[in-house]
């Protein structure tokens, strides 16, 4: 059970990351993709999915084909978008954007494991996911509160369950 512990507390970290990333891009306009902190803030992303996947790959998760081939192929296509993004090209991010919509497939592995564990916490987790993945293309027309949303709602989701778990672990 630690790994998938450790896998959420990783994947909660990258959501602080991400919804800082939401933030900016809200308020700034997606040209601010371009600025250098954005571009930092979405490469430690990237880095912070090579150890989550790795924890996540050690727990015993139900249907673990999705955790087990999605994330390399969303982390393949992202760092497409981020090469192309140092570029300046906006199809890095709309590449980008094509990763992520990965995430909430492949976080129904991670959804159905805490579900028998945690229901309240796995359905925060995983619609969370849902809505920041919908609410992404939502951006191109300035609309970035739907990701916003949907990024917080995970982010609870994941909080719920990590100290549900980490509570339970010391009794």
């Amino acid at each position: 059970m630690k790994p998938l512990i450790l896998g959420n507390i990783i994947s909660l970290i990258a959501a602080f990351f991400i919804l800082s990333i939401l933030f900016l891009l809200g308020i700034y306009g997606l040209d601010f993709a371009f600025n250098n902190i954005t571009k930092i803030l979405m490469w430690i992303v990237w880095i912070f999915a090579f150890p989550a996947y790795v924890e996540y790959r050690k727990s015993s998760l139900k249907a673990s084909y999705l955790i087990n081939y999605l994330p390399p192929i969303a982390i393949l296509i992202t760092f497409i978008g981020l090469v192309l993004l140092m570029e300046g090209k906006f199809l890095g991010l709309e590449t980008i954007v094509l990763g992520y919509i990965l995430e909430p497939i492949s976080g129904i592995s991670i959804y159905l494991s805490i579900k028998d564990i945690q229901k309240f916490s796995a359905y925060l987790f995983f619609y969370g996911a849902v809505i920041y993945t919908i609410g992404l293309p939502f951006y191109l027309i300035n609309i970035p509160e739907i990701a916003i949303i949907g990024d917080s709602i995970k982010i609870i989701g994941l909080s719920y369950f990590i100290k549900f778990m980490i509570k339970n672990s010391y009794q």
